[in-house]
């Protein structure tokens, strides 16, 4: 069983300065594939200069997957589909459709509509992040204590916790927790 993942830059052909897009999108690539290689079904590439796509083993990774990818182009913002089983591309269309940011298919009628009503959820915490906000969460992300990822930023630990606390940090990495759950019990209970 593997999860496919289609995600693409919002708002890619306004952007101002449009020549930094496909390099950070190989940036992405290249890290996503370095970070996830033990999962990897299909290595992530980038599509159509706005976009990227890939697939993992293990859809439980998915959540995590896509949380990676937003914060290592942040402060651009990607709309991603995510598909056990299916079209990773379809279920972008029906993100672009829904106005969500992630769209899941794949793990049933039931499944896809708890699914995406909980993302639908945190869609409104991800977007409201500024770049203060996305560089204390690739911070943390990046190292294994808050201590050092708040010396990267040249922060104290007090500011580093207030910006994960707007950043909604925790809510954020709770719900992919949980999606990633229901995935593993979904996914592996017998019929």
């Amino acid at each position: 069983m593997h999860a496919g993942i289609y995600a693409d830059v919002i708002g890619s052909r306004q952007l101002d300065n449009p020549d930094t897009l496909l390099p950070a999108l190989g940036e992405a690539v290249r890290q996503l594939n370095k970070l996830f290689l033990p999962s990897i079904a299909a290595p992530f590439e980038v599509a159509y200069d706005d976009a990227l796509h890939g697939a993992l083993t293990d859809p439980v990774q998915a959540p995590l997957c896509v949380s990676v990818m937003r914060e290592l182009l942040a402060p651009l913002q990607v709309r991603v589909g995510v598909a056990v089983e299916g079209s990773a591309e379809d279920a972008f269309v029906a993100a672009w459709h829904e106005d969500r940011l992630v769209y899941y298919s794949g793990s049933g009628a039931a499944g896809d509509l708890l699914l995406n009503a909980y993302s639908g959820l945190i869609d409104p915490l991800v977007r409201g992040r500024g770049d203060a906000e996305w560089q204390a969460v690739r911070a943390v992300r990046g190292h294994e204590t808050r201590a050092a990822a708040a010396s990267e930023l040249g922060i104290d630990a007090r500011r580093l916790s207030d910006l994960l606390s707007a950043a909604h940090w925790q809510e954020v990495e709770d719900a992919d927790a949980t999606i990633a759950a229901y995935f593993a019990l979904a996914l592996t209970e017998p019929d």
